[in-house]
């Protein structure tokens, strides 16, 4: 009878990797790595697994057509305003911001006030989209360094308004996009 080297080498009946038969233990039927030998879980309760049911109620007939990944839902999104010249800028605070665009073409505001008149402390945030808007200073706009404010396309700007003075205070923009 032949001699049989206990350092044999063995392909594992579970994964096909090569293993050494000194390094095999025998789970059922098979011969196994160590690794990968099934221990029980430490209590008797089921730790759950493939086909396993969830406790709650199942959703029969939805209608799931109408969902999309892609969706978003209207209360975030956040329409785009047009201003005119004459008429100026009316604040809506229904969004974090207002997307602005000049209508039809670039436009110099020319309305006094510029921006409506707001309340006390409130914070408003302008991203241009389209054509650009020309703001000065003055007129209830008081910019950072007196300087005109282009908005836009991804320019920003963030004004506050103060009642000492009934001005919107320009307190930052970014002209390098969103």
């Amino acid at each position: 009878m032949p001699h049989i080297s206990k350092y044999k080498k063995r392909v594992d009946d579970r994964t096909g990797f090569d293993q050494y038969e000194i390094s095999m233990v025998k789970e059922g039927p098979w011969k196994v790595s160590p690794s990968e030998f099934d221990t029980p879980p430490p209590s008797k309760k089921s730790l759950g697994g493939e086909g396993d049911v969830a406790q709650g109620e199942a959703r029969i007939g939805a209608d799931w057509s109408s969902i999309s990944d892609t969706d978003t839902p209207a209360t975030s999104d956040t329409p785009t305003t047009f201003i005119t010249a004459a008429g100026g800028i009316t604040p809506s605070f229904a969004h974090p911001f207002m997307r602005v665009a000049g209508s039809n073409s670039n436009i110099t505001l020319s309305a006094n006030p510029q921006i409506v008149v707001g309340r006390e402390k409130q914070i408003l945030t302008l991203a241009g989209v389209g054509s650009s808007i020309t703001i000065s200073n003055g007129s209830g706009v008081a910019l950072m360094g007196s300087s005109l404010l282009v908005i836009q396309s991804g320019v920003t700007a963030t004004f506050y308004y103060t009642t000492a003075g009934n001005v919107w205070w320009e307190t930052s923009r970014n002209i390098g996009g969103f």
